[in-house]
C-alpha cells in the first residue's frame, strides 16, 4: 500500500526496515481509509519513517518495545532547538501528532500496548478533584467551563506547594493568602474578572466545608464591572446579505459555511450551540429545530425556516457518511471531527473578511447581536426574544433594548430651544 504514496524503490526499502517496517503498508492503508489527502498522508508517513530510523539507531527491534520516553527523546534529538517557520506552525508539534497517529494504529492492531496513564498526585489533589466533581454535579457547569476553572485553580494552588496539604491548609492565615493572590494576579494571563470569579467561588466552597479556618473570598481583588454597560454591536441587513452572497455554495466547504451562517442569522444562536447541534435535533417531519441550552439557559425548539432547511439539505449532501459523530457540522478533511465553537466563530470571521464587511467586533457573537437588535426593531416582544435566545432571565435580554434607536426616538423629549 505504500506504493500509492511513494514510487522510488529506495524509499520503499527505507520504509520496510526496522521495527516499524512490517506495519507501514497497513498504516498507509489505514490513512487512506480514514480519508486523509495524499499530501497529508505523505507528511504523516514521512515523519513516522524518521521515527523508525531513530528507533533503529537506538537498537529497538520490535514495535512493542516503543515507550513514550523514546518519542520525547526523538523529538529532542531531531528538533532541538525548535525553529518555528511561523507563529502558528511548530515542526515538533507536527511530528508528535504524526507519531501519535502511528502509535494509535499500532495499538489498534495490537502490536503495541499504550502505557497506563499515571495520575499525578499533587498536594492539593485531595481538594481540587472533589471541587471539580461539585462543579459538575451540583452547579452543572459545562465541561469547557470546568476545564477552564481547573487550569486556573491548578496554577494558583501550585503556588501553595506543600501548604496545600489538608492539615497545613487549615492553618493558613489571611496575610499569606493575600500575598499569594497579589502575586498570582500580577503574573496570570487569565482575564482578571473571570479569575476573580473562579477563586471567589473556590474559597466559598473551602469555607463551607471547613477546609480553611475562614472564608478568604473577600481577599480576592474585585474587578469593577457595570451591569449592561456595554452596547451590543450588530450588523446592517445589507452587510448580512453581502456575506451570504459571497459564499460559493457549490463547494462542500461553501455549502457547510452557508448553512452555518443561515442558522446564526435566522435564530441568533451562539457558536457553541451550532457546534453542538446534532442530527436528531433536526425534526424534518414537523419542520422544527432544537437548540440546546447553554450557559444555564433554556432549551429552545423553533420552526425550521424554509431557507435554513434548504441550506442544511445542501450541506448534508456533502457531509462525510462514514463517521461515528452525530454532530451536524464536521470538518471536511480527515479525520472529519466535529467543529468547535471557536471554529464556528472563525468561519464567521473568515466570511466577514472575505466579503469586505467591517465591524467593531467580528465573530459569532456579532450575528447573535444582529438578530436580537433586528427582532426588537420589528416590534418583537422582549419575552419572545429572550425565549429564542435561550436566556434564563429576561433581564439578560434587556441590554438589546439599548440598541433599539427607533424606540428611543419615540420617547425622547424635544431639545429645548431659545425662547
Amino acid at each position: 500500500m505504500l506504493e500509492s504514496y511513494y514510487k522510488e524503490k529506495r524509499t520503499l526499502v527505507d520504509f520496510r526496515r526496522g521495527p516499524l517496517g512490517p506495519h507501514f503498508d497497513g498504516f498507509a492503508a489505514h490513512l487512506q481509509a480514514k480519508g486523509y489527502s495524499h499530501s497529508t498522508g505523505t507528511g504523516i508517513l514521512g515523519r513516522a519513517c524518521q521515527f523508525n530510523a531513530f528507533l533503529i539507531e537506538r537498537g529497538i527491534g520490535k514495535a512493542h518495545q516503543i515507550t513514550e520516553s523514546l518519542l520525547d527523546s526523538f523529538l529532542e534529538a531531531y528538533f532541538a532547538p525548535v525553529r518555528a517557520a511561523g507563529p502558528q506552525y511548530s515542526p515538533q508539534a507536527d511530528t508528535r501528532t504524526s507519531v501519535k497517529h502511528l502509535l494509535a494504529y499500532l495499538a489498534e492492531i495490537k502490536v503495541w500496548k499504550p502505557p497506563n496513564p499515571q495520575a499525578r498526585c499533587k498536594p492539593f489533589t485531595w481538594l481540587l478533584n472533589p471541587y471539580l466533581r461539585y462543579l459538575r454535579s451540583e452547579r452543572e457547569l459545562s465541561p469547557a467551563t470546568i476545564a477552564y476553572q481547573q487550569r486556573q485553580l491548578d496554577s494558583f494552588l501550585d503556588r501553595l506547594g506543600q501548604k496545600a496539604v489538608r492539615q497545613r491548609l487549615k492553618r493558613l492565615k489571611a496575610q499569606k493568602i493575600e500575598g499569594l493572590l497579589k502575586e498570582h494576579f500580577q503574573s496570570s494571563t487569565a482575564n482578571p474578572a473571570s479569575l476573580s470569579g473562579v477563586l471567589r467561588h473556590f474559597f466559598h466552597y473551602c469555607a463551607e466545608r471547613r477546609y480553611t479556618q475562614t472564608d478568604f473570598a473577600g481577599l480576592v481583588p474585585t474587578v469593577r464591572r457595570y451591569h449592561q454597560a456595554a452596547l451590543p454591536k450588530g450588523m446592517e441587513d445589507s452587510a448580512l446579505a453581502k456575506m451570504l452572497q459571497a459564499v460559493n455554495r457549490e463547494t462542500p466547504f461553501g455549502a457547510r459555511d452557508y448553512a452555518i451562517l443561515m442558522l446564526m442569522m435566522a435564530y441568533g444562536v451562539r457558536g457553541i450551540s451550532v457546534a453542538q447541534l446534532l442530527l436528531e435535533d433536526l425534526d424534518w417531519p414537523h419542520s422544527r429545530i432544537r437548540i440546546r441550552a447553554q450557559k444555564g439557559g433554556k432549551e429552545v425548539v423553533v420552526p425550521l425556516l424554509e431557507a435554513v432547511g434548504e441550506a442544511l439539505i445542501q450541506y448534508l449532501r456533502h457531509r462525510p457518511e462514514a463517521t461515528p459523530f452525530r454532530e451536524v457540522f464536521l470538518g471536511l478533511k480527515a479525520p472529519f471531527r466535529p467543529l468547535s465553537g471557536l471554529a464556528i466563530s472563525q468561519v464567521v470571521q473568515q466570511h466577514m473578511k472575505k466579503s469586505g464587511v467591517k465591524t467593531t467586533h467580528s465573530g459569532a457573537r456579532t450575528l447573535r447581536h444582529s438578530w436580537a437588535i433586528r427582532a426588537l426593531a420589528h416590534n418583537s416582544a422582549i419575552k419572545s426574544i429572550a425565549d429564542v435566545l435561550g436566556h434564563r432571565y429576561i433581564d439578560t435580554t434587556f441590554i438589546y433594548a439599548k440598541a433599539d434607536l427607533n424606540a428611543l426616538r419615540e420617547v425622547a423629549l424635544p431639545w429645548p430651544g431659545k425662547e
